[in-house]
């Protein structure tokens, strides 16, 4: 299919001299901890447009998702969806205004709206928020700023690294964020991801094998796998930590329903709040996985997620997501090693 590209602006920065191509699709989210390469405004501002739909062309196709209004809709009521059901809470990790942290990062941060609120929370902080994207608004805190580049970061630098439904960004989270965090964090600093599976979960059984969101899932798995891309991150974040280093690890789990099948009022409100923000997003979870490694045209995608999206509203199948909350601190004696050997024992549990 032929492609052009769209032009979008944002308030963020980029640097002007450029010394890599922008369409190296080996590309991975960890370059923004550990790469001092630069691009060229021009290179992140004309988006490439596919299906109906535009895509970053920074680093073009190795993020499998749109970036258009539409999508950025749909981040942004993901957002206060989480929100919602984290009860206002920003980050989970022993914050607090009188005790904040100096210097944030928020890798993959989206349109922005953490990294902004985190910035109105704590006017004291520094937040950096980076992106493949530029969606972020142009009005922002003066506190935050939002790049879309490959920052070179020195080690021990942060406070605070923070990560929020990344699924589909990474082809080893472990290995591309988690122990890069651990050594540019400072020591006693945190890591905190907040994290959706894909897969549904149900307590009852009444969820078939035949359940038609069920099966769209296991697709989006098979294709992710052939994109070397993860949409299963979740229940192994926390050994993840302890194996990187990371001491005080902490899991929060919170049950997400598909749909307001609860009796629960707080539940179901959250349920129905999902199920919009998921068949809003549905087309644009689809199109660039099914199509380049499922071989799928767009009309048989779009003809197959008729009976995905009805499946979203029988309330008689009583599926859920996950949201992990884990979050964990780099030991205040750990030493700042070359990045190849962060983990081991640090000598503090």
């Amino acid at each position: 299919m032929a492609e052009s590209t769209k032009s979008g602006t944002s308030g963020v920065s980029s640097s002007s001299t450029a010394s890599k191509p922008v369409d190296d699709d080996r590309f991975t989210f960890e370059s923004v901890l550990d790469d001092s390469s630069h691009i060229e405004a021009d290179s992140i501002a004309d988006f490439r447009e596919e299906f109906g739909r535009t895509y970053h062309s920074y680093r073009a196709g190795s993020y499998y998702f749109p970036n258009d209004p539409t999508e950025a809709e749909r981040m942004d009521e993901q957002y206060e969806i989480i929100k919602v059901i984290m009860d206002g809470r920003l980050h989970l990790a022993p914050f607090t205004r009188e005790k904040y942290p100096r210097k944030v990062l928020d890798i993959a941060t989206g349109t922005g709206l953490w990294a902004i609120e985190m910035g109105d929370e704590y006017p004291d902080a520094e937040i950096v928020g980076t992106d493949l994207s530029p969606i972020q608004p142009p009005f922002v805190p003066p506190n935050v700023r939002f790049f879309v580049e490959d920052s070179d970061y020195p080690p021990s630098e942060f406070d605070l690294i923070h990560t929020r439904v990344t699924i589909g960004c990474w082809a080893d989270m472990k290995k591309e964020i988690i122990a890069r965090a651990f050594h540019h964090l400072k020591p006693g600093g945190w890591l905190e991801c907040q994290e959706v599976p894909g897969m549904p979960h149900c307590d009852d059984g009444t969820m078939p094998p035949d359940y038609d969101w069920l099966k769209w899932t296991l697709e989006l798995y098979n294709s992710s796998r052939l994109a070397n891309r993860q949409v299963d991150v979740g229940e192994q974040l926390k050994d993840w930590m302890r194996e990187v280093g990371f001491v005080d690890v902490h899991e929060a789990v919170f049950k997400i329903p598909l749909n307001g099948w609860p009796k629960d009022t707080r539940l179901k409100h959250v349920g129905m709040l999902w199920q919009r923000n998921l068949l809003d997003g549905l087309q644009g979870f689809s199109l660039g996985f099914f199509s380049k490694h499922l071989g799928k045209t767009q009309e048989e995608i779009e003809v197959s997620l008729v009976d995905v999206r009805r499946s979203l509203f029988n309330r008689k199948i009583h599926a859920y997501h996950k949201l992990y909350v884990v979050y964990g601190r780099k030991p205040e004696g750990a030493a700042t090693a070359p990045e190849a050997e962060v983990g081991g024992d640090t000598g503090e549990k």
